[in-house]
């Protein structure tokens, strides 16, 4: 079995401990996978097979009895980010075909050696008309789970071998026996040298811990009193040995708050003879506040401060994604979304995408479709206001049809409206595919009106209409006098 390249428990440790590496975990999975899942055409242009699309979207809505394919890769990306990489089990059914996938707990897998013997695998590769015929060699691995003592064997997803989930031995290994298979892990793992993967926070501990240790250190401060709220000054003679143990159990006893409301202490000094005539000087009692001495606000903030940015950082994602948004307004809010989405969110579900595509869903060892497959959802990251200044600016040159407004309108409503019917379909009408202006050019024209463009209709609209017509401009524009403008 190989050796991860740290202690994981001590990894999912440090999560449970920092006070902002939890945040940027579940902002990332939430915003990279936990967006869902929609089906695309694998060719663009062409239309999805109905029994596909059908199939898929019951492993869309079920990869398993309990969960649904994203609750499953938000598990499994949440252990990624956690420690570096993450398990998908993969259950067939008694044909061979993939009936089940599950999230496999990082915390217990473990990746076995490679096997040094090659093994042949042949699969076919669709390229436009031309079908390629592949035979290579690869290597596969075993994967392990210890709990509580009991191990499970799997084998790697793609391993034409059988196994035996008990032993770990393959069909054509010595005291292998039948009828007791193993099933498959697919292994997500973030880019590293080594074989499981690296979280990408690693190089952040210190600040992760620097920052815990700050924390303790101020919670020691209140929970100890560290520096008294007054000191009790003598001089001229001494307590006496009563009052001294009066006033430590006074100080030291457990009561606090009402138990102590009512109750006075009462203090016995004596004086100390230091003259020729040995007679006693005057003793002088004071109480010396030592309020000024004591901390107001709490240590170490400004470090804190830089280590949590340094740990956002890690994962390069903005301040707003955190609740840290006291100096923020809409503008600067939406430009850091747009920036994570384009330059973090994006990339990752499209690598992750790729992966399920090629593998699981697409792949020979997967579910085996031709014409659907599954695409990560975009979180709506454009407000209203701007959509509809877009769509205007489009529409008014002809490039809005309305099954396109259609689909746009289900993403930013985060909704399903019934689609149009396609052509070929019962219920279906032209219409619904010519862009929206010629609809109504034509319908005009049909009842004897005039046409939109002409003079007589540009003259009633505004200056601000005919500008957005004309250069379609729906661009942020630099706020007046530090507003956000009237339509925000």
């Amino acid at each position: 079995m190989a050796s991860t390249p740290f202690d994981v428990a001590r990894l999912f440790q440090l999560v449970d401990i920092s006070n902002i590496l939890r945040q940027c975990i579940e902002a990332y999975v939430t915003n990279t996978v936990g967006t869902g899942y929609e089906i695309e055409a694998t060719v663009r242009g062409l239309d999805v097979s109905k029994g596909e699309e059908s199939e898929l979207a019951a492993f869309i809505e079920n990869a398993n009895s309990e969960e649904s394919l994203t609750t499953v890769m938000k598990k499994i990306l949440w252990d990624r980010e956690t420690c570096g990489f993450g398990f998908m089990e993969i259950i067939r059914d008694a044909s061979g075909e993939i009936a089940l996938l599950r999230h496999a707990p990082s915390f217990f897998t473990r990746l076995g050696l490679k096997n040094k013997q090659e093994v042949l695998v042949e699969y076919n590769i669709q390229r436009g008309r031309r079908v390629t015929a592949i035979k290579e060699f690869r290597k596969f691995r075993r994967y392990v789970q210890i709990v509580n003592g009991q191990i499970v064997w799997f084998r790697e997803f793609g391993d034409p071998r059988r196994m035996n989930r008990e032993t770990g031995l393959y069909e054509n290994e010595n005291g292998y026996e039948a009828g007791n298979d193993s099933t498959e892990i697919y292994h997500f793992k973030l880019p590293s040298v080594e074989p499981y993967g690296v979280p990408r926070w690693i190089n952040q501990i210190p600040s992760i811990l620097g920052s815990r240790e700050s924390e303790e250190v101020n919670l020691r401060y209140f929970k100890d009193n560290t520096v008294p709220p007054m000191m009790l000054t003598i001089s001229g003679g001494r307590l006496t040995s009563a009052s001294y143990r009066e006033l430590n159990r006074i100080l030291s006893q457990a009561d606090l708050g009402s138990a102590r409301q009512h109750k006075m202490l009462l203090l016995e000094a004596v004086g100390e003879g230091d003259g020729l005539d040995n007679k006693a000087a005057p003793v002088d009692m004071k109480v010396e506040k030592l309020a000024d001495q004591r901390q107001s606000d709490a240590l170490f903030q400004d470090y804190d401060k830089q280590n949590r940015n340094k740990i956002r950082t890690a994962f390069r994602l903005p301040p707003i994604l955190m609740g840290e948004s006291s100096d923020q307004n809409f503008a600067n809010a939406q430009v850091s979304v747009l920036v994570a989405e384009t330059q973090v969110f994006g990339p990752d579900r499209d690598e992750i995408d790729e992966d399920l595509n090629k593998t699981i869903i697409n792949g020979y060892k997967g579910l085996k479709l031709r014409t659907a497959r599954v695409k990560g959802r975009i979180a709506s990251i454009n407000s209203p206001d701007s959509l509809m200044k877009a769509l205007t600016a489009l529409n008014s040159i002809g490039s809005v049809t309305p099954r396109d407004a259609q689909r746009i309108a289900s993403l930013v409503l985060q909704t399903e409206l019934t689609p149009y019917p396609k052509r070929g379909e019962q219920g279906y009408e032209e219409w619904m595919d010519r862009p929206i202006v010629l609809s109504k050019l034509s319908q005009k024209e049909d009842n004897g009106q005039s046409p939109e463009n002409t003079h007589a209709a540009q003259a009633v609209k505004s200056a601000e209409v005919k500008a957005l017509e004309a250069d379609g401009n729906t661009g942020f524009k630099q706020p007046e006098k530090g507003s956000e403008g009237p339509t925000l």
